[in-house]
């Protein structure tokens, strides 16, 4: 076959990707009003259409880099162009959540405003100190920021999206200094910057300090310079997110188990700080939360493992089992996990263990806690680099260089395109937004002030935007910031009193799930003390338990009460909220 006859489909190719990519930035409405599935209106989706054209475009530099390598030509400044042109892509995608954060995070912002505001670690100035963030460092990290004047949540979405960027340009130089391959990298960023690492890094949450860190443990376990480095990483882990011990206990014995196989000693003492210092980082977390908190464990431990239990481990058919295959499935990444096993001439025996073993630690804490209940599978988000990367230099080491190139050609189409099409499904049906919540909180703020209701108090299941904005006192029915109901989720025996009782709210609000689970609201306090509430006019506001104490009950403007013939209030409608 000729030289040209060979070239003539990787030059089809060119043309083909160039003009998809094109097509895409150019007349990104055009294109989508011919993709299918599509879950929103084509003029809010151009965002994604765009981080897909420059995706097919970068894909198209690739396949003349390393055409031109195979010359013996110069690449140098053509790599640094495919890294913006992949760094434009991702952000392109992360553009169309710019708007989105997840309720969740407002609680760490919430913590993160009172400690840099001088108020301590509390969800709310004047509340007890509760840790019902999830990440020590992350908080101080956005409390930082706000001690420079920064927005927290436009601060966290900003640094998220800098830890991505980051960890996709480690991945793509890791991947090419073992492949020499221009169209791996391009494969790297399509499959680490899938749907789930679009979303997280975008929410305002700690996965993307977690992703990066993870990735630089499996770095300095392939350069050989590990054990101290690791430790290090471990030990800034441990403060990141709470299951790290689970990680660092796979890693230990993991390095124990390769200095068996390469010295035919265990080499314990030698080993033995890859669990002393984040030991130590472990022990005096618990320490300080003992001595602040009263309590060794955060709220959202309690909150959340209370149906966790050991036998999920070994049920392939548990919720935390298909949590992690569903993942996999959606995010496309099942096509690449068999390669992560793949061993080649030039790989690298303590990247191999040492990735397999954090991945095995952060999978098994993934199933034991059954997984998650949040849109596009955030607990796997952080370890996409571990399977990625290894899953693309074992491309390199097991095809040859036509397959392999024809390989990571066709996978990255199909996961550019996934990513588009399991974005636009997010953000057409988010999860739990902090606007709304905010929302919420502010409405029956206008209720109470409308009232006269002092110190107006919400029982709601929500908690970061009401937390953070501080539009109206909370009682947290998903106990993340409340520890009583944290530690009481499904008592509902506890819930009555303390909530009936104890506690009091002026409003109660939301569905039927975590501490209205228990059936604590089916008693007869609820009809006895409280009195249905209705905003006819606002959709966001109809819920399972939309309830008003009946003693705070006052005559207002743009608020209707209906009484039955004895003259008992039955139901408060809210019909005007505006000023």
């Amino acid at each position: 076959m000729t030289r040209t006859a060979q070239a003539l489909p990787t030059l089809v190719a060119h043309l083909l990707l160039l003009a998809l990519g094109g097509a895409a930035l150019a007349m990104p409405e055009v294109i989508l009003a011919r993709v299918s599935q599509l879950s929103g209106p084509f003029e809010t989706r151009d965002w994604l259409m765009r981080g897909f054209g420059a995706g097919m475009i970068a894909l198209s530099l690739a396949l003349w880099i390393d055409a031109r390598r195979a010359e013996g030509q110069p690449v140098a400044r053509l790599l640094w162009l495919l890294g913006a042109g992949l760094t434009a892509s991702f952000l392109l995608y992360a553009q169309q959540l710019s708007q989105w954060w997840i309720d969740d995070a407002g609680i760490t912002f919430s913590y993160a405003r009172s400690l840099a505001e001088g108020a301590g670690l509390t969800y709310q100035p004047g509340q007890p100190p509760t840790e019902g963030y999830s990440s020590t460092l992350w908080m101080a990290t956005l409390a930082l920021a706000h001690l420079l004047t920064f927005d927290i949540p436009q601060a966290a979405k900003t640094i998220g999206l800098g830890l991505t960027v980051l960890t996709l340009w480690i991945s793509i130089t890791w991947v090419w200094r073992v492949t020499d391959s221009a169209l791996a990298m391009v494969l790297t960023v399509a499959a680490i910057g899938t749907a789930p690492t679009v979303v997280w890094s975008t929410s305002g949450q700690e996965h993307a300090l977690q992703a990066l860190l993870l990735l630089l443990i499996g770095v300095a376990a392939h350069l050989r310079l590990w054990r101290l480095p690791v430790a290090l990483l471990l030990s800034l882990l441990i403060w990141t997110r709470p299951e790290t011990p689970l990680i660092v206990i796979a890693v230990f014995v993991a390095a124990l188990y390769m200095t068996r196989v390469e010295e035919g000693r265990t080499r314990f003492l030698r080993n033995l700080i890859l669990a002393a210092l984040p030991l130590a980082a472990f022990a005096g977390l618990m320490a300080f939360r003992m001595q602040y908190f009263g309590d060794h464990f955060p709220n959202p431990y309690h909150a959340k493992t209370s149906a966790s239990s050991l036998a999920g481990l070994v049920n392939p058919f548990g919720g935390g089992w298909r949590y992690v295959w569903g993942g996999l499935q959606d995010s496309g990444l099942i096509l690449l996990l068999p390669l992560v096993m793949v061993v080649g001439a030039r790989d690298s025996l303590p990247r191999r263990w040492v990735i397999f073993a954090a991945l095995a630690g952060h999978i098994g804490f993934v199933v034991w806690a059954k997984g998650d209940w949040m849109g596009q599978y955030r607990f796997l988000m952080p370890v996409l680099p571990l399977i990625v990367v290894p899953a693309v230099i074992a491309i390199d080491h097991a095809f040859s260089i036509r397959a392999r190139a024809w390989l990571a050609t066709l996978a990255s189409v199909a996961l550019f395109a996934n990513t588009l099409t399991q974005v636009d499904k997010f953000d057409a049906d988010p999860t739990t937004p902090l606007a709304v919540v905010s929302e919420i909180g502010q409405n029956f703020a206008k209720v109470a002030e409308r009232m006269s209701i002092q110190t107006p108090l919400l029982a709601h299941h929500d908690a970061g935007a009401i937390s953070y904005e501080r539009s109206i006192g909370l009682v947290d029915l998903g106990g993340l910031v409340d520890r009583d109901v944290a530690k009481n989720m499904g008592n509902a025996d506890f819930l009555r009193p303390y909530i009936f009782e104890q506690t009091q709210p002026h409003f109660i609000f939301g569905a039927r799930n975590f501490a209205a689970a228990s059936g604590f609201l089916d008693g007869p306090e609820l009809a006895r003390d409280y009195v249905p509430l209705r905003f006819p006019n606002h959709p966001i506001m109809a819920s399972d338990y939309s309830h008003i104490r009946r003693d705070a009950v006052q005559v207002a403007t743009g608020i209707t009460l209906t009484r039955d013939a004895d003259g008992t209030l039955t139901e408060v409608i809210v019909t005007d909220l505006e000023p």
